[in-house]
């Protein structure tokens, strides 16, 4: 099964795909990725039950405080479970830097709490309208045509399903970056094969500037998904050596310029 999580790979560098494939040496480099989602999704968990009790007569630092009830120690929590030897200065430098994109966030919540409850809204309707209900970690396998995802979020409003991505990293100036729109049009696929339903747009979070992004999911990216999952087939499965374009920038910054001889130093 080819996971989703392997057209970043492939649009960053189609090289990356074949050395993850035929490495055996390559060492896993997922801790940072699975830390940031892992924090995140019950990041939201928690901000969800602590909205339950508050109400139209706090101030915003107030309802931020009760909105960070519990959440460093759940941190904490989570960066334990990634104190890898090899990358334990890599995951601690990031989760540094994710802890302050979740307090960014939180502000932001806050401030949108504190409007809604002033309207009369409660706790409980205020969670309703931020967060709708939804499927998290939802893992979707296409046997027939060899797909693997694991989808972050899927909110169903009304009847209609949407996929959402989590990034922690930004966003471009315009519209979203090329890899997050393929894949989640990959999700999108999935989810129409899993609940027989057409999925035209998706969503990506962009949590270091709370920013929340529409995808359309058209006939473009559909194509471009399908050529690229095929390239990726023909790598995988028909050991087809891709076309390598260099670029110094993305290969300084590699996980795997030290093995790669085509890495630009």
């Amino acid at each position: 099964m080819i996971p989703v999580t392997m057209i970043r790979e492939y649009l960053y560098c189609p090289l990356k795909v074949y050395l993850k494939m035929h490495d055996e040496n390559i060492k896993s480099y997922s801790s940072i990725t699975n830390i940031s989602h892992d924090a995140l999704i019950g990041f939201e968990e928690l901000i969800k039950r602590n909205l339950w009790h508050l109400n139209g007569e706090m101030q915003v630092k107030e309802i931020l405080e009760e909105l960070l009830k519990d959440i460093p120690e759940f941190l904490d929590n989570v960066n334990l479970q990634y104190q890898d030897v090899e990358l334990v200065d890599n995951v601690n430098n990031n989760f540094d830097i994710l802890k302050e994109d979740l307090k960014f966030n939180s502000w932001l919540i806050a401030i949108k709490t504190q409007k809604m409850l002033k309207t009369g809204l409660t706790g409980a309707e205020v969670v309703n309208l931020l967060f709708p209900p939804s499927l998290l970690e939802f893992k979707i396998e296409d046997k027939e045509n060899g797909l693997l995802g694991q989808i972050d979020k899927i909110e169903i409003v009304d009847g209609v399903y949407y996929p959402i991505k989590i990034k922690t990293n930004l966003p471009p100036l315009k519209g979203v970056w090329q890899s997050d729109a393929i894949q989640i049009t990959a999700y999108a696929y999935l989810m129409e094969h899993e609940f027989n339903k057409e999925i035209s747009v998706g969503f990506i979070n962009y949590m270091k500037v709370g920013s929340r992004k529409p995808v359309l999911i058209n006939t473009n990216l559909r194509e471009k998904f399908s050529q690229i999952f095929n390239e990726i087939i023909s790598i995988v499965y028909d050991d087809k050596f891709p076309e390598v374009v260099q670029n110094v920038n993305k290969c300084r910054s590699c996980d795997y310029c030290e093995i790669c001889q085509y890495s630009m130093e």
